[in-house]
């Protein structure tokens, strides 16, 4: 009689447990979840005042700059195109400039023209210059290649047209100011100004770091179980070699993703389906971009979304 009534609890006990199993794990009716907090800005955008300017945040990710210049160029236009970078590496202290021999890994190429282009009564083109491929974020637009043609040979002692043209590949445009070097008609008495040193000095003091950016993320919970799609972009100023997706729920790591590289303006967009929950009533998933401390980045508090049910 004991054991049958033993035999009996057993019996009940492992129903009660298959039920309460088949409960945890069975996929319930999807609930949408939402976050529970808007991201931060990247970072404080530079003031540029009154500086006309191509597009704002628009620099080179390094402040070391290569350029070629084209065999072409016959020596008077070469040697101002020199004087100009030396010039303006003295005026912008973090700016610097080294030539090299192959014009495919230059940062910027200088060609020469004899061609006169005619823009007015009297007046024709000296030079043309601004940057030739630029990545676009959200927040910088990375300058990869810049270009400078110059068609005549200088008509002053100073490198006012090189100097020009150079100033237009860091992305100034032109100005109203007669005296500024980036007015439109060039004359030789025109110099740098003293904003456009100051907007460089702002601009470059940005250590060039990546940033990596949960842009989208869609999770919907089923239960025990959940599902999403998540976007994650670089916004920085240079690649990232190793990131990875972590999963945190109800206290515990229930999943680590590889995301691998992302280079510039680049992103990864992942689609995930029945990852396992530790308990049916999580109420709270947070999604974390970890580079595993490796990469430092213009900010580190945009890598974490809390996700939460979303109220009835």
């Amino acid at each position: 009689m004991v054991w049958k009534l033993v035999g009996a609890m057993l019996m009940l006990f492992v129903l009660i447990f298959s039920f309460a199993f088949v409960y945890q794990n069975l996929p319930q009716e999807p609930v949408e979840m939402k976050a529970s907090e808007i991201m931060p800005e990247i970072f404080e955008v530079v003031d540029y005042g009154t500086t006309p300017v191509f597009a704002e945040n628009m620099r080179f990710n390094h402040n070391i700059i290569s350029y070629f210049i084209e065999d072409e160029c016959v020596k008077v236009r070469r040697d101002a195109m020199i004087e100009a970078f030396d010039i303006f590496a003295e005026k912008m202290n973090l700016i610097s400039f080294y030539e090299v021999e192959n014009k495919d890994v230059a940062d910027i190429q200088v060609g020469c023209s004899d061609e006169y282009i005619e823009i007015g009564e009297r007046l024709f083109v000296a030079g043309e210059g601004g940057p030739s491929r630029i990545i676009n974020t959200s927040v910088f637009k990375t300058i990869e290649k810049g270009k400078i043609i110059l068609y005549n040979n200088p008509q002053c002692d100073y490198p006012v047209v090189e100097l020009h043209e150079l100033l237009h590949v860091f992305g100034f445009d032109h100005v109203d100011d007669p005296s500024s070097i980036m007015y439109n008609v060039s004359r030789c008495n025109q110099r740098i100004t003293p904003d456009m040193i100051e907007l460089i000095d702002k601009l470059y003091s940005i250590e060039p770091l990546a940033d990596a950016v949960i842009e989208e993320l869609v999770a919907v919970k089923r239960g025990r179980y959940v599902d999403f799609n998540i976007t994650v972009l670089n916004e920085g100023l240079i690649g990232i070699d190793s990131i990875s997706l972590t999963i945190v729920a109800g206290g515990k790591e229930i999943q680590v993703i590889d995301l691998g590289e992302i280079d510039i303006g680049y992103g990864r967009t992942l689609r995930a389906t029945n990852i396992k929950l530790p308990s049916r009533n999580v109420e709270k998933i947070d999604f974390i971009i970890d580079n595993n401390n490796v990469v430092r980045e213009l900010n580190e508090n945009n890598n974490f979304v809390e996700m939460v049910i979303e109220s009835q």
